[in-house]
């Protein structure tokens, strides 16, 4: 395993910060929330408190006790050996393959809906400018952790929080000019609607929209003074992520009723109507560059830190040597080459489905089904980690809530929404298992190699 130099170092706690907001807090995930209304808080309050505080504190602790490059591939490793390890950094390497379609799709749309919006659900131009898009910060990625780092810096600045704090001071001034909030402000609606049990298959991806605080964690080897960078970038982060997506969120519903609003193209919708009501209809473009920027800043955040945690997994675990080769960057790249050919073939699903905002949620459901099981595993390991050296403390007690919280994620995952046409649940269901199959098909080659010696917990 290859632990970079002090030279090497080169991430502060500003830095550390902004990749971790741009890992998380996707402006793609709004639309997503706002199906939800005003219920949106009320779930971001439960996830909050039983899942994303639970991942903040693990994260910080472990990330600071193994500073080295490869995350919660280190961790999980440490606590069940190196089968289960790689198990992990598999399922999270593919979860965000399966999730890279959709972000991409994402900023595909966004910028069809500045140039010409009939193209906006066009199927040609979603998967042409999506191969593009992810080629491109594949390229980037080659270059290093400083070109990625200002990626994610300026995507995170420009690109994500600015936009989000736009959308929510222009949905202030719309109920201040005079409008009626499209979602009703009442106590009655923080309560979800039970009676449709189908509505609550969002809540996997309200899950999804707190997860990948850990991801910063992959450099772990490149962060200056990581025992007391790691607490304070990841809390700071945390607040920034959870404030800005509620709020962002209740913005968009605000003006938008939530089945007026579309996966792929209801944010840019919202901001239409914003600045149409005041006569600055010229700024769209704009904000729809700042939203393509952030797109952009999170995808090559995630498609780099993967690609590492993937390569130290497979250099611990000595399994496919073509793939352990770093660049002069030392960046692992000819993973990064793979993921883009695979990333190539699983964008062309939008050619099979004639519904691009059905094949946009089933994709999106099928990665936040990997993305829990994940979690689930990593809060197994640190409740082992906490009970080798120490009693199960408050960190170990919440990651028991978590790992509940990812069961149910989990489970309610299998239910279509309402608003979503999946031919029927047993359909939707048999998608979501087929997919669940074929992508843990590989790890049966791995559990058939020889057990490799397990890192010991220092």
């Amino acid at each position: 395993m290859q632990t970079p130099s002090k030279q090497q170092r080169t991430l502060g706690l500003f830095k550390l910060i902004m990749i971790t907001v741009i890992s998380v807090d996707s402006i793609r995930n709004i639309p997503i929330a706002a199906q939800y209304g005003l219920s949106l808080v009320t779930f971001y309050v439960i996830a909050g408190a039983t899942f994303f505080l639970p991942l903040i504190l693990i994260t910080s602790r472990f990330a600071s006790e193994y500073p080295n490059t490869g995350g919660s591939y280190l961790w999980i490793e440490a606590a069940f050996g190196k089968k289960i390890g790689f198990a992990s950094i598999w399922l999270q390497w593919v979860y965000q393959l399966i999730w890279y379609p959709t972000i991409f799709a994402f900023i595909a749309s966004t910028l069809a809906s500045l140039i010409h919006p009939a193209w906006e659900t066009n199927v040609g131009f979603i998967l042409a400018l999506s191969l593009i898009g992810f080629w491109s910060m594949t390229l980037i990625s080659t270059r290093g952790i400083e070109a990625t780092s200002w990626m994610s810096g300026v995507g995170a600045i420009v690109g994500t929080l600015t936009p989000m704090a736009a959308i929510i001071l222009l949905a202030i001034f719309w109920l201040k000019a005079g409008h009626i909030s499209a979602v009703p402000y009442k106590a009655t609606g923080l309560i979800p609607n039970s009676q449709d049990l189908q509505n609550f298959g969002f809540f996997a991806n309200i899950l999804f929209s707190l997860m990948g605080l850990e991801v910063a964690a992959m450099h772990a080897g490149n962060v200056k003074m990581p025992e007391k960078t790691y607490r304070r970038a990841m809390c700071t982060a945390g607040v920034i992520i959870l404030g800005s997506m509620i709020f962002s969120s209740l913005a968009l519903c605000t003006v938008l009723p939530p089945a007026q609003i579309g996966l792929i193209n209801g944010l840019m919708t919202a901001f239409k109507a914003f600045l149409d009501q005041d006569h600055a209809g010229f700024l769209l473009p704009w904000i729809g560059a700042a939203v393509i920027l952030g797109g952009l800043g999170t995808a090559c955040s995630w498609i780099l830190g993967l690609a590492r945690g993937l390569q130290v997994a497979c250099q611990a675990s000595n399994i496919l040597p073509i793939l352990h080769t770093l660049n002069r960057k030392e960046m692992p790249y000819r993973i990064l080459i793979l993921q883009g050919i695979l990333y190539s073939l699983l964008i062309s699903l939008f050619l099979v489905f004639p519904n691009i905002n059905n094949a946009y949620w089933l994709l999106s459901a099928l990665t936040s089904q990997f993305a829990l099981l994940y979690y689930a595993l990593l809060f197994c390991a640190a409740i082992k980690l906490a009970g080798g050296k120490r009693k199960l403390g408050t960190g170990g007690l919440l990651s028991i809530f978590a790992i509940l919280t990812s069961i149910i994620g989990f489970g309610v995952g299998f239910i279509p929404p309402s608003n979503i046409d999946a031919g029927g649940i047993m359909k939707y269901e048999l998608l979501i298992c087929s997919g669940l199959v074929v992508f843990c098909l590989p790890l049966i080659y791995f559990f058939k190699q020889k057990q490799v010696a397990s890192v010991e917990i220092k």
